[in-house]
């Protein structure tokens, strides 16, 4: 079934290209492989488009957006600390039409997440917290997430990156157990055991890049990897002990 992936990974590549004083808005063209969990799950190839933009404020990245509070209007040879608003999609769903073995498991579906974010650039890398609650009613759980990002090799221009990152995630019971959890219900539909999930911990690794062919063209890769906690790899509906995430897309800047 064709959907729209709110691929954890396109907010950070997006990051990864530098950043400009003026209002800059991004179109372009993505492959993405999104990772899943879920036992069974088929894993498509999709096509996605991307549309991005980076104003003083206001950041929109794929599925995510960011209103700055604080630390605007400041020069990129002047990075400042910052508080911003931050709205996005979770990384997680689930169609049980995507799986021969899940079938009588109902579909757990986006939910969009609001919340502050916090990042702290400096000589060594950037820092980054974010602290989301769901605010559509399908879980009223919680994401909290820390991020280190670092540039790993570059131009001397920027005419091409390569980064990495480290992040650990929090996700609440609510969170959790709406995504991998087994209701009564469900057990009774499919005959898997019922299952609750509390709040769990996820570290994940990230690489990507990007290459600048002119002031306007650029592609960007990027991967994450992302360790299950084992509550949620012991889930019933769970065959996999990792999620990892892959994307190659072009992009077009004016």
């Amino acid at each position: 079934m064709k959907k729209i992936i709110p691929f954890s990974s396109l907010t950070g590549l997006l990051i990864l290209m530098p950043f400009y004083s003026a209002a800059q808005w991004s179109v372009g063209v993505g492959s993405i492989v999104p990772g899943t969990p879920y036992a069974g799950a088929d894993v498509n190839v999709q096509v996605i488009p991307i549309v991005a933009y980076e104003g003083e404020r206001l950041t929109w990245r794929g599925p995510s957006l960011q209103y700055k509070l604080t630390g605007y209007g400041v020069r990129q040879s002047q990075p400042t600390p910052s508080w911003s608003i931050d709205v996005g999609l979770a990384p997680n769903e689930f169609d049980p039409d995507d799986s021969d073995q899940l079938q009588g498991i109902d579909r757990r579906d986006f939910s969009v997440l609001a919340g502050i974010r916090y990042e702290y650039p400096s000589d060594w890398g950037n820092f980054m917290l974010r602290a989301q609650s769901d605010v559509t009613g399908k879980h009223n759980g919680q994401r909290f997430q820390a991020t280190f990002e670092k540039t790993l090799f570059h131009h001397p221009q920027f005419k091409w990156a390569v980064n990495t990152g480290v992040e650990i995630e929090y996700l609440t019971d609510r969170y959790a157990d709406y995504y991998f959890g087994v209701t009564e219900d469900e057990a009774a539909t499919t005959g898997l055991a019922t299952y609750d999930v509390g709040g769990v911990f996820q570290p994940a690794l990230t690489l990507g890049g990007f290459y600048r062919f002119d002031q306007r063209w650029r592609i960007i890769a990027n991967t994450r990897v992302q360790s299950l906690a084992s509550d949620i790899k012991d889930s019933p509906i769970v065959d996999s002990n990792h999620s990892l995430d892959a994307f190659l897309g072009v992009t077009y800047s004016f």
